[in-house]
C-alpha cells in the first residue's frame, strides 16, 4: 500500500505539472463492474459472442446473423453504467488536469460520465449509419423497436439495414484516429488505463513524446518508457490519485 500511495503521488505531481495531460483508455477499464471486456477471455461476453463475429465482412454478407450474434453484446451493454474510473476522470476534465480522452472501448460511458474532450478510435456503439444512403441515427431511437429482438434495426429513411458505427476488423480507423495520434503528439503527459497496447490502431499511436504513466493490471510493452507503472486496479488508483489531488488545493 505505501508504494502505491507513492506511486499516486508521482503521477498527481506530474498531473500538475503538465500543461496538457491526455488519458487513453483501454478494455480494462470495463473489468471495473462498466461493463463488459471485448478483450477479457475469462469474461462472461466472450463466452457468448466470438469476436471473429464482428468483421465487416461478416456485416456485409449477412447482416442478420451479425445482429443475431451480436445480441447478448447489445444486451450487456444496455445493461453498462459509468464506474469510478470514468466518474474520476470526468472530474479530472472538468478540473483541467486531462485535456483529452482517448479510448478503444465503444460504450460511450465516458460521454455519459460527463467527459466532453473524447476521441473513439474504435468508433461507438451510440449511433449507427445507414450502409446505402449514410443517414445517420442514435441507436437508442431505433433499437427500442426491436427490443432485445435479433432483427436487425432498419434506416427511418430508406429502409436498409443500419450498421453500428464500430470500426470492425477489416475496415480503416475512424477520423477519430487522425485526432488521436496528433493528441499524444501534443501531451506532456500521457496516462495509459487498462490497455495493453497491443491492438490495433492503439499500437500506431505515437507514444513516448511526453512523460508517461502506465495503470494496468498487467505489465505492457510500454513499461520500460513509463515514469511510473501501476499494476493495481484502475478503478483504486483513480480513487487515491483524486483524493491525493484533493489534498493539494
Amino acid at each position: 500500500m505505501e508504494r502505491l500511495l507513492e506511486d499516486v503521488k508521482k503521477i498527481a505531481g506530474l498531473m500538475e505539472k503538465s500543461r496538457y495531460t491526455v488519458v487513453l483508455t483501454g478494455a480494462g477499464i470495463s473489468t471495473e463492474g462498466s461493463g463488459p471486456d471485448f478483450q477479457n477471455p475469462d469474461s462472461a461476453l466472450w463466452k457468448m459472442v466470438a469476436p471473429s463475429d464482428f468483421t465487416i465482412h461478416r456485416f456485409e454478407n449477412d447482416p442478420e446473423a451479425f445482429y443475431e450474434a451480436g445480441a447478448p453484446y447489445f444486451d450487456l451493454l444496455e445493461e453498462a453504467e459509468p464506474n469510478e474510473v470514468h466518474i474520476v476522470l470526468a472530474e479530472l476534465e472538468k478540473r483541467g488536469l486531462v485535456k483529452m480522452v482517448i479510448t478503444q472501448n465503444i460504450d460511450g460511458l465516458h460521454q455519459r460520465a460527463g467527459s466532453e474532450n473524447v476521441l473513439e478510435i474504435h468508433g461507438t456503439l451510440r449511433s449507427a449509419s445507414c450502409v446505402q444512403c449514410d443517414y445517420g441515427v442514435l441507436l437508442e431511437d431505433v433499437l427500442p423497436e426491436t427490443g432485445k429482438s435479433t432483427q436487425p434495426p432498419q434506416c427511418p429513411k430508406c429502409g436498409e439495414i443500419l450498421k453500428p458505427d464500430v470500426v470492425f476488423s477489416g475496415e480503416p480507423p475512424p477520423p477519430d484516429f487522425e485526432r488521436a495520434k496528433e493528441a499524444v503528439k501534443r501531451a506532456e503527459l500521457l496516462i495509459i488505463v487498462g490497455s495493453n497496447m497491443q491492438t490495433p490502431p492503439v499500437d500506431q499511436l505515437p507514444v513516448g513524446g511526453g512523460d508517461l504513466v502506465i495503470i494496468n493490471h498487467v505489465p505492457t510493452g510500454y513499461d520500460g518508457q513509463a515514469r511510473v507503472v501501476v499494476n493495481e486496479s484502475a478503478a483504486r488508483v483513480m480513487r487515491l490519485l483524486l483524493e491525493e489531488l484533493d489534498k493539494r488545493k
